[in-house]
């Protein structure tokens, strides 16, 4: 099976309709190098990306230095700038090493969900899972104290699965949200424990 296929099969997008991708016309994969920026604040695509092969990073809008989140194969990222009017993107992302990237445009996802409802059900279904954790945890974003900043940092800076991978350590997360790596431990600790989260092979999932 194409390496490509075998990819979008596994995204939330083609759930239950996985057939329909062997031998479908498919857009073509851009490439970027090293450095190359994807998306920034003012220049960006307005399309769901999904990364083939290769690696990327997500950092605050004017800020290159703190890694957000890392994508590997299979994430996808994007949906905040799909069907939107909005002229900002609301973080930059850029190839941390040579990397493909296939784009999904509104043309292109509108041409899908009429073809297939399925997809545009889980489209929808996937927005309102965004949604739905969001707002069920707003009263922890008001919280002031170290458990409210991480789940808020989690929460904002996840992929379009829900998940962190935090490549930098363990001290510099705790420096960049301004807490003790004690309190941070115990933070992670408490949001696992009321299943907030879920912690695997250096993830976090975020619930």
């Amino acid at each position: 099976m194409d390496k490509t296929v075998e990819i979008l099969q596994n995204v939330f997008l083609f759930k239950g309709i996985e057939n329909v991708l062997e031998g479908a016309e498919l857009p073509a994969p851009i490439c970027f190098k090293k450095g190359e920026l994807i998306y920034s604040e003012t220049e960006f695509r307005r399309a769901l990306g999904i990364l083939i092969s290769g690696k990327a990073k997500a950092t605050p809008a004017g800020n290159s230095e703190t890694v957000l989140n890392t994508f590997l194969p299979g994430a996808v990222f994007g949906a905040a700038a799909v069907f939107s009017p909005e002229g900002e993107y609301v973080s930059r992302i850029s190839a941390a090493s040579d990397c493909k990237v296939l784009f999904f445009n509104e043309d292109a996802l509108s041409r899908l969900f009429a073809a297939y409802p399925e997809a545009a059900v889980n489209y929808i279904s996937f927005l309102s899972r965004r949604i739905r954790f969001l707002n069920g945890k707003l009263s922890l974003f008001t919280k002031n104290d170290a458990e409210g900043r991480v789940y808020e940092f989690l929460a904002k800076n996840c992929d379009d699965s829900g998940t962190v991978t935090y490549s930098g350590s363990m001290a510099l997360l705790a420096r960049n949200l301004g807490v003790g790596r004690t309190s941070l431990y115990r933070a992670l600790e408490s949001l696992e424990h009321k299943k907030m989260i879920v912690r695997e092979d250096g993830k976090i999932k975020v619930l």
